[in-house]
């Protein structure tokens, strides 16, 4: 087995069952409860009690920055790409791309929170960093062929063999002529995704609709009270 086939015949599927079933392995051992939600590493580490002023626009461009990559990713790319109008794809370029600026954007800001801001860098972990640096190589590689070397075309490369992964016929002719920046974009987006299992990101399998019912949760200031 050759790179190409390791990376785009065999582990696509690794990654499938990775996402997929190790957060059920983690959720329900020794417990058979989902509610019970696994072990303590499943909850996420709050820090942003420490350097709020580092925060600002940065946490809402990355997880808005995050919808936009998924949407277009999802909605617009694989569906246009595959199944839909041509038109699709222009879209899901202009979506995506926004998205993924204000994406680098977040991301880059948390990275240096992690490095900078202390009490932040003690609460850290070496997944935090590994999840920062994956989600920067995905995001900057497919910005610098969109923005840079201007190329429009990788939904023309990429869709073809997503194509052949879902309907279990690897076909990885396609990526082995690929750019090499959008193979190591898809590449570094598919180690995020069989990490995230095995970190504290895998807390968004369980109960996602309560974070909408939920009532909002107030952060005061030591001191300030609020009348």
């Amino acid at each position: 087995m050759n790179w190409i086939e390791l990376f785009f015949v065999a582990m696509p599927y690794i990654t499938i069952l990775l996402f997929i079933f190790a957060p059920i392995w983690r959720a329900f051992k020794g417990h058979w409860s989902w509610s019970s939600r696994g072990d303590f590493e499943w909850t996420p580490r709050p820090s942003g009690f420490f350097g709020r002023e580092s925060m600002g626009m940065a946490a809402l461009a990355l997880h808005w920055g995050l919808v936009l990559v998924i949407f277009g990713h999802l909605f617009l790319g694989i569906i246009g790409a595959l199944w839909g109008p041509v038109i699709l794809i222009d879209y899901f370029l202009w979506i995506g791309m926004a998205g993924g600026l204000m994406l680098l954007y977040g991301l880059v800001a948390a990275l240096y929170r992690r490095i900078f801001i202390k009490e932040v860098k003690v609460m850290s972990k070496v997944e935090d960093y590994v999840i920062l640096i994956l989600l920067i190589t995905a995001v900057s590689s497919s910005l610098w062929l969109v923005i840079i070397d201007a190329t429009w075309g990788m939904s023309s490369t990429v869709f073809p063999w997503l194509e052949s992964i879902l309907t279990f016929s690897p076909d990885a002719s396609g990526m082995a002529n690929a750019p090499l920046l959008t193979q190591v974009h898809i590449v570094s987006s598919m180690l995020f995704l069989c990490y995230v299992p095995f970190t504290k990101m895998v807390h968004m399998w369980s109960y996602p609709f309560l974070y909408i019912t939920r009532p909002f949760i107030s952060i005061r200031s030591q001191g300030r009270w609020i009348r």
